[in-house]
């Protein structure tokens, strides 16, 4: 069932699964996470989680794109207040802060992390299209913080950093590398792409 087919009762259930969805999500990994489970600390019955989320991978890819929303949300409110100075720095400076803060997020949440690789090798249709809206989304945002970079190397460096990004989660999240490691290999790659020569 989509959002814009639904009354605003419906929107506010469904709302309030993905928040219960995500503060299970940071006490629990994703793949020990029961709908039953979500269905007794939400207070929606089961059958009513089914009717919106017929898949557990539904409903986690949907509570992934509301904690992207809500980072997303917390990052227009304080660069439209100005709070952070970087906001107004140079295009590199502005990349790294995003990359920098979203990568931090994840580590404050690393079931985030696990869940994003898993998602990310998702080969269900629905998880496919909603992960590819937040990923317009979030390009929207990195593209307006590279307002003046030509195009073309607009999209380079995000698809690089994006890649370099998820390529960290993955070796983060199996223990392979520390988090530092992985957050200096996104800001590296930042500064690669954009740095002026």
């Amino acid at each position: 069932m989509s959002p814009d087919d639904m009354t605003d009762a419906q929107r506010a259930r469904r709302r309030h699964l993905l928040d219960t969805v995500i503060e299970m999500l940071g006490e629990t990994s994703p793949d020990r996470m029961q709908m039953r489970e979500v269905s007794e600390r939400s207070g929606v019955a089961l059958g009513t989680l089914y009717r919106y989320f017929p898949a557990k991978q539904h409903l986690l890819a949907a509570a992934m794109v509301a904690w992207n929303d809500i980072l997303a949300e917390r990052l227009a409110e304080e660069r439209d207040s100005g709070r952070r100075r970087s906001a107004h720095g140079s295009v590199l400076e502005r990349v790294v802060d995003l990359y920098t803060r979203q990568m931090k997020a994840f580590q404050r949440g690393p079931n985030f992390a696990r869940l994003e690789v898993e998602l990310q090798t998702s080969d269900d249709p629905y998880v496919r299209d909603t992960l590819d809206e937040r990923s317009a989304a979030n390009r929207k945002l990195l593209f307006e913080l590279m307002e003046g970079v030509p195009a073309e190397r607009a999209r380079l460096a995000s698809l690089s950093i994006g890649s370099t990004m998820l390529n960290s989660l993955v070796l983060w999240t199996t223990g392979r590398i520390g988090f530092p490691e992985a957050l200096r290999n996104v800001q590296d790659v930042s500064r690669l792409v954009l740095e002026e020569r």
